[in-house]
């Protein structure tokens, strides 16, 4: 409309001008020079402005949050079945290291001494082990009148066990044959020279045992059978048949109840002794706990016997009490009493003095009381020490002395009265991560003998021993052994006059030059300082003895 109305006004304007221009034209033909001038004389001026720097705040705004909806449509489709088979990866499993468990070892040295020992075993089984041990070690010759004191052992031990998860049970069978010649004789008795009795003691055994294989259950057990028989060459025989029994079972984080029981059945004969049974059932309960920082251990020792020396009582009853303190981390402070009968057979006095004369009556010993106490410690993690002392009072404790009749054989003396024994130890251990381990223990002991045994025929009054390993690279192995006694006395027995024996100090020393990881070979000194000490009275023992060997490991 606007647009209409412009052109209106325009037409107005300027359409009577253009109709008489055009009649103009139509009637000169021609257009004349007209001169236009413009003149600008107007000025124009605009009031001034106000700037206004203020910021113009922002408008707020409120933005609407549209209103979104989801629709759900489920979509089911089958796919074929995916069968993928995945190869793993297969890592080289690393070599087991062989272990060289079986070995056998040989070597001979002075007096005529051949040495043969060997071990075999199985190998890496979590279900069984099985194995056989044998040692042969035999001295033509000995100390005196060359073969007339010759010695020689034989050992031979079958065993194994069989694991289970609930229980292990495990077995021995064996033989020990020991052989010696009775030396001790006056070496100015031309016919005891000539005729030398030997002795020779074969030992069969046959051991079996079960116990749990969980260390962790409540209740731990073990029980036990042995069988040995013992014969000599004097027709003495012994047999002994022994059954135990230990179990315990936890009472709580502090607290354990234990049993402790055993059947001794020992027959023994002779030339001038009848068979004769002699039994033993002991019994033991305990009770242990913590108490206000004290381990404490509480019970009793019931024990049946029919021994026929001593007293003509045959149950007796003995205390059992230990307790503890722990003063500071790796101290610990002990003391206690108990009682006990000493079990003493044929086997265990021929072991300790192999020249006893036939016919040797054996009767247990009565250990009436025992008072002891002591501490241990760690001083670190590779030294630790003990020390203690005891007193305690024995009915029929056994002395050797000569028999008057022939000195080379001993007699064993039983005081049926009381005999006190005081004892003082102190021992010191230090392991270095396996390459060097020294250990050293010292006993001093002091015997109250009754009227009529003047004194404590052939026990000694102190006892020192030092042990010793060096593992030089893994390479070079040595040890050593040092042993001391003294206060050993005798009774001769032709004057009746007490002998007091010679100290014993006894080096052994021996070095191994492992070749490879099966070859070794070796070289052993005994009696480094060659003393023909006497442990037992007229027994000299051999001087300086070596021995070279080597040994094969498979």
């Amino acid at each position: 409309m606007k647009i209409f109305l412009l052109t209106t006004f325009m037409f107005l304007l300027f359409g009577p001008s253009a109709l008489l221009a055009q009649e103009d034209w139509e009637n000169d033909g021609e257009i004349e020079d007209v001169e236009i001038e413009i003149v600008k004389d107007r000025e124009i001026n605009l009031p001034r402005a106000n700037r206004n720097f203020e910021k113009i705040p922002p408008m707020s705004s409120q933005q609407e949050q549209e209103q979104l909806e989801y629709f759900f449509q489920s979509i089911n489709f089958k796919l074929p079945d995916l069968q993928v088979q995945v190869r793993p990866l297969r890592m080289k499993s690393e070599r087991i290291s062989k272990i060289y468990g079986n070995y056998i070892r040989g070597g001979f040295g002075n007096y005529v001494t051949p040495y043969l020992e060997g071990h075999v075993s199985s190998k890496r089984s979590k279900e069984n082990m099985y194995g056989a041990h044998l040692k042969y070690l035999s001295s033509q010759n000995g100390p005196v009148d060359d073969s007339n004191s010759g010695s020689g052992m034989f050992d031979l031990d079958l065993f194994g066990k069989l694991f289970n998860e609930n229980f292990t049970v495990s077995g021995d069978v064996g033989l020990k044959n020991r052989n010696y010649h009775f030396y001790g004789y006056d070496e100015t008795d031309a016919d005891a020279r000539e005729n030398v009795d030997e002795q020779r003691f074969s030992n069969f055994y046959l051991k079996a045992a079960i116990e749990n294989t969980n260390k962790q259950a409540r209740f731990q057990y073990l029980a036990g059978m042995q069988f040995d028989y013992l014969s000599d060459d004097f027709d003495a025989r012994e047999s002994e048949v022994q059954f135990d029994f230990r179990s315990s079972y936890s009472l709580g984080d502090n607290a354990r109840a234990e049993l402790v029981g055993d059947i001794d059945l020992i027959t023994q004969e002779d030339q001038q002794i009848e068979a004769e049974t002699r039994n033993i059932f002991r019994v033991s309960p305990t009770v242990s706990f913590q108490y206000e920082g004290f381990q404490i251990t509480a019970g009793f020792n019931a024990v049946y016997e029919n021994d026929t020396l001593g007293d003509s009582e045959e149950l007796h009853f003995y205390p059992l009490a230990r307790a503890s303190y722990t003063l500071s981390q790796g101290f610990e402070v002990y003391a206690g009493i108990r009682g006990d009968i000493v079990k003493n057979t044929l086997r265990q006095l021929t072991a300790e003095n192999p020249f006893l004369r036939a016919n040797t009556a054996v009767y247990n010993q009565n250990k009436t009381f025992e008072l002891h106490g002591g501490i241990n410690g760690k001083l670190s993690s590779k030294l630790r020490f003990g020390a203690g002392l005891s007193a305690a009072n024995y009915k029929n404790m056994y002395f050797f002395i000569n028999d008057p009749d022939d000195q080379s054989r001993f007699i064993a003396l039983y005081d049926d009265d009381n005999t006190g024994v005081f004892n003082v130890f102190g021992e010191l251990s230090y392991n270095n991560e396996e390459k060097l381990r020294l250990g050293f223990r010292g006993d001093v002991f002091a015997y109250d003998t009754p009227e009529g045994i003047e004194n404590a025929w052939h026990k000694p009054n102190y006892k020192l021993t030092f042990v010793s390993s060096y593992n030089l690279y893994d390479k070079l192995l040595f040890g050593g052994e040092v042993y001391a006694l003294g206060g050993i006395q005798a009774l001769e027995n032709t004057t009746s006059e007490t002998v007091d024996l010679d100290a014993v100090l006894d080096i052994n020393l021996k070095a191994e030059y492992l070749v490879s990881d099966q070859i070794a070979v070796f070289l052993r000194f005994n009696n480094l300082l060659g003393n023909q000490y006497e442990l037992l009275y007229n027994y000299p023992s051999r001087e300086l003895q070596f021995m070279l060997g080597a040994s094969y490991s498979f």
